[in-house]
């Protein structure tokens, strides 16, 4: 009997394990640093009128998306929110570039030290990372109808 993982198997617990510590991560540095956070998000003008909102929901998304990728039952659900979470915040990025470039990145931690170009790469890559955690994870554990 061969004790070796399909390589899906192997991908898909890397990318939930990563995505996990993302999630916990960039949750937490926006709490920490909520105050900054929250004055960052204000001063971006196509938010500015739920900026208030933005500023509690972003990090309890991310704390739920760590949760449900926690639990064997949810983690075709947390990985599947986690693509659709950072297409949401790739598009933000773009619009960053496009309308306020000398306004600073508002994620806090070590990637608010990028550009909004490299925060825009690192932003694709998660996204297509998590693309592929949903691809393998449900490759591997199909859904119970």
């Amino acid at each position: 009997m061969s004790t070796r993982r399909p390589i899906k198997q192997i991908i898909s617990q890397g990318v939930i394990s990563f995505l996990i510590l993302l999630w916990i991560y960039a949750a937490t540095v926006k709490l920490l640093e909520f105050e900054q956070f929250k004055v960052q998000l204000s001063q971006v003008s196509f938010l500015k009128p739920i900026a208030g909102l933005l500023v509690y929901i972003i990090p309890l998304v991310e704390y739920i998306l760590a949760a449900l990728l926690l639990v064997w039952q949810t983690r075709r659900l947390g990985l599947i929110g986690s693509a659709v979470l950072m297409s949401v915040f790739t598009v933000y990025i773009v619009g960053m570039i496009s309308l306020s470039p000398q306004l600073p990145c508002s994620c806090g931690g070590i990637i608010n030290n990028l550009t909004w170009q490299q925060h825009l790469l690192f932003n694709i890559g998660i996204t297509a990372l998590a693309i592929t955690g949903v691809y393998c994870h449900s490759s591997t554990n199909p859904p119970h109808l």
